[in-house]
């Protein structure tokens, strides 16, 4: 009787458990990778409802872990924009966030070399896609228009520059076949003779 009753005690924690019953719990636990943290605590993104003992027994009950000590903060979040068109600003919902001391010390695992079977290159895909699109909602809403000289030259300007440039060499030249008004020939004639006068002094 009495090595039953041993036995018994240490399967127990050396704690008081709690008497809440969860029998299809709807929360989600996530256990956050801290390199800072010794190998005896871990860290836990918990819901807002959580308490220090619904932690303890929780991993108690389900991972056979046992808790020394619950350490709990709550994580405000920035306030966010409601849409681009908008001036509406909220802020998220805060998150819980707990670290526990471990009976037992834990450590985490190497992080794998080949990420091939979790669809690595399929998730920075998406995190370039989501970073690209809120930078560009950041343009949008401080109202940042790009400059003129930064963004890029249209087609007709490139091959204007390009034309301009065979001309400066030499390689063509310049035709106007666009027919003037009549009346531009008296400034032609008179700009010949200008130009004849000035050919005949220089030669005498």
């Amino acid at each position: 009787m009495a090595e039953a009753v041993k036995a018994a005690a240490r399967q127990l924690p050396a704690f008081k458990l709690g008497q809440k019953q969860v029998f299809l719990p709807n929360h989600v636990i996530t256990m956050l990778r801290k390199e800072h943290l010794p190998p005896n605590e871990a860290c836990f993104k918990v819901p807002l409802r959580f308490t220090k003992f619904d932690l303890r027994d929780y991993l108690w009950n389900l991972y056979n872990v046992e808790v020394t000590t619950v350490r709990s903060y709550v994580k405000q979040q920035p306030l966010t924009q409601r849409s681009t068109n908008s001036r509406s600003w909220y802020r998220p919902q805060p998150q819980k966030i707990m670290t526990v001391e471990l009976a037992k010390p834990f450590q985490w695992p190497e992080v794998p070399k080949d990420l091939e079977p979790w669809s690595n290159d399929l998730w920075k895909m998406r995190e370039e896609t989501i970073e690209k699109r809120n930078e560009e909602q950041l343009v949008r809403q401080r109202f940042q228009i790009p400059l003129k000289s930064q963004e890029p030259l249209p087609k007709e300007r490139v091959e204007l520059g390009n034309l301009a440039k065979k001309m400066l060499s030499g390689e063509v030249k310049w035709e106007n076949n666009v027919v003037l008004d009549p009346r531009w020939d008296q400034i032609l004639g008179k700009d010949k003779a200008v130009k004849s006068t000035e050919t005949t002094t220089t030669t005498s």
